[in-house]
């Protein structure tokens, strides 16, 4: 973890300073936030994809199951089972609308219910 905190810290000082001054505009709540779902067909050089279920208020799609931060519910199971699209399979195909958006850097913040899970789920895939 310190390894990574380290390249963060090198790649933000090495990085152009006009970033810097974007990311603080995001974080002072000047900056244009699109959904999700309004993205598709445009492309931006830079991309930041906020992963917020709580945020978002969506019952079509969850993140925090995606990365396992939340169990999948019965009906999710029975979906799966069945073969019919699950929320899983919609949490994906939003994902890959959003990263997909991307000319030349994508970062992705995920706000979980249960960041361990979420972080012990994506490290145990690779």
């Amino acid at each position: 973890m310190e390894d990574r905190c380290k390249r963060g810290w090198y790649a933000l000082f090495n990085g152009p300073w006009r970033d810097i001054a974007r990311y603080r505009a995001y974080r002072a709540g000047e900056a244009e936030p699109v959904a999700h779902q309004v993205v598709k067909g445009s492309e931006y050089r830079h991309v930041t994809v906020v992963l917020d279920d709580e945020e978002a208020g969506g019952t079509l799609f969850s993140y925090d199951k995606l990365f396992g931060a939340e169990e999948l519910r019965t009906t999710d199971r029975n979906c799966i089972d069945e073969g019919n699209e699950t929320i899983i399979d919609r949490t994906l195909r939003l994902l890959y609308v959003a990263c997909s958006r991307a000319e030349e850097s994508l970062a992705l913040i995920l706000s979980a219910r249960n960041p361990k899970a979420a972080l012990g789920a994506i490290e145990q895939a690779g």
